[in-house]
């Protein structure tokens, strides 16, 4: 997600320096026209606003309290904007201790995948106050065609996008069970998947992911199994921390563990299908 994103934002005439633990991501950048940053204090000390697109809470701890990490860099006057799908615990404890050192952090995870940050149409939602959103906002244009302001917290931005995963997550492994089981039935996945678009069930799964990762067997969304059960973790942690009873999110997380558990853990959230296929005992043909 970052790779292409500080693309954009070269396209736009931005200055931007760059730090990945990735030696392939930092030539990429580098060869898009990034500065290469030696460190995420490096990088700090070059930049007015810091942006941060990691693959979970963990990392986010590390990129800010590590050594030479952003905590011990950043300077009063300085925005960080956390774009990572985090936790909202993670993001609050970040954005009250850098806020003892002057720096504003806004809360902005994305949804729309990797091609949303190569197009420029992810959904960004942004926890944190109004002006500081607003003072952010130009960058974040060159990300995304809306950004809606979840709430005026930082980690608002997380526990939205958390929801969000989790009603994806639903829809992808549901929507999996019922086309194989329509295949069983004799039905063809293609057909079923058109009749279901124009009637009830449809989601945004059955609309896009079906006709353009799944039935073409590509699977190439870009997010894997064992990234929508981290967010689906986080979901279920909140949920616990605020006493919500969550039993179908309870159940769509044992789904999901139980795919990584399968070995489909690396595997693109969109091959999910191949497990249920295998348990129906039926092969879905393009």
């Amino acid at each position: 997600m970052g790779a292409p994103m500080a693309r954009r934002l070269l396209d736009a005439q931005y200055r931007v320096a760059a730090y990945d633990v990735r030696a392939d991501a930092m030539t990429a950048a580098a060869r898009a026209g990034a500065e290469r940053g030696s460190s995420p204090a490096d990088v700090a000390g070059r930049a007015d606003i810091v942006l941060t697109m990691l693959p979970d809470g963990r990392a986010v701890e590390a990129v800010v309290y590590g050594n030479d990490g952003l905590g011990a860099a950043m300077r009063s006057g300085q925005d960080l904007i956390e774009m990572t799908s985090s936790s909202p615990r993670v993001t609050r404890r970040v954005a009250a201790d850098l806020g003892r050192q002057g720096v504003e952090v806004l809360d902005a995870p994305v949804s729309g995948g990797v091609r949303g940050a190569v197009d420029g149409t992810l959904c960004v939602m942004a926890g944190g106050p109004a002006a500081l959103l607003d003072r952010c906002r130009p960058i974040l244009e060159h990300f995304g065609r809306d950004i809606v302001h979840v709430g005026d917290a930082a980690g608002d931005g997380d526990t939205a996008k958390t929801i969000n995963n989790l009603l994806s997550a639903t829809t992808v492994w549901s929507t999996a069970e019922a086309v194989a089981l329509g295949v069983k039935a004799g039905l063809s996945p293609d057909r079923l998947v058109a009749a279901v678009n124009h009637s009830t069930g449809r989601s945004y799964t059955t609309e896009v992911k079906f006709p353009r990762y799944i039935l073409p067997r590509e699977f190439s969304a870009g997010f894997t199994v064992a990234q929508y059960l981290k967010d689906l973790d986080i979901c279920l942690d909140l949920a616990d921390d605020l006493g919500v009873p969550m039993l179908l999110g309870s159940l769509v997380r044992q789904a999901w563990r139980i795919a990584v558990r399968d070995g489909m853990g690396d595997a693109d959230h969109t091959a999910l299908i191949e497990l249920l296929e295998r348990w129906a005992g039926e092969h879905a043909p393009a």
